[in-house]
């Protein structure tokens, strides 16, 4: 069971942020909030992985690696590809974040 974890964490953390971002120059408002929401979500799972990274709760490994399981089978799809998608969410949604800033004058 160690190994599954310690195997699930490691895909997490260690995937790569080098996908393609797909976001359209001018995004529509459904677009900006699924963006947005998605990016949250994956932002809320990161935090799980780096809270247990640096507490080592007993049991924390277990817990995140079942979480992270269990939300990518809900969603149909791998760890791997759940990874991924959160990349490249938080890659969109810094990109739509920094086309919205005000800019200097």
């Amino acid at each position: 069971m160690k190994f599954r974890t310690a195997f699930i964490i490691s895909i997490v953390v260690s995937s790569s942020t080098n996908f393609q971002v797909h976001a359209n120059e001018n995004p529509s408002s459904q677009e900006v909030l699924a963006t947005a929401k998605i990016a949250g979500a994956c932002g809320i799972l990161d935090a799980m992985i780096h809270f247990q990274k640096t507490t080592k709760m007993n049991g924390g490994d277990e817990f995140v690696s079942r979480f992270w399981a269990v939300e990518a089978v809900r969603l149909g799809i791998s760890v791997q590809q759940l990874s991924r998608k959160c990349d490249d969410a938080v890659i969109r949604y810094d990109k739509m974040w920094k086309s919205m800033e005000k800019k200097p004058k």
